[in-house]
């Protein structure tokens, strides 16, 4: 049998000698055992709730108004069937040839782009 009066005694030895670490150890146990209990008061308290929803329909009492939304551009269409390709009238409105300095722009930004990409390769 284990003598209790002995393992009394180690303990009030060790709270002589090692205060500080026995202060911390006796604080982590009673947190430790705070903590056992609130999970255990939780645990039988989750069991007994039960959620219930209720479907309650929607009945408006006045007819909806709908928010005015943004206009919509004169001659803007939102849909179109796409055409397999452009009469020439179409690709003049549309289109307008890049002068002399977009095109240097576009080279010398391709020029350091493959710059980039090839680096110090030999």
């Amino acid at each position: 049998m284990i003598d209790f009066s002995e393992v009394v005694e180690n303990v009030k030895d060790f709270y002589r000698e090692k205060t500080l670490p026995a202060i911390l150890i006796s604080i982590v146990v009673v947190l430790f055992f705070l903590a056992l209990i609130i999970f255990i008061v939780q645990g039988f308290n989750g069991h007994n709730k039960q959620t219930s929803v209720t479907d309650t329909p929607l009945v408006p009492d006045n007819e909806l108004i709908l928010p005015d939304g943004p206009s919509i551009p004169e001659g803007y269409a939102l849909t179109r069937e796409p055409k397999e390709k452009w009469t020439k009238e179409e690709s003049q409105e549309y289109f307008t040839m890049p002068d002399e300095q977009e095109l240097k722009n576009l080279e010398y930004s391709n020029d350091k782009l493959i710059e980039d990409i090839l680096g110090a390769t030999p």
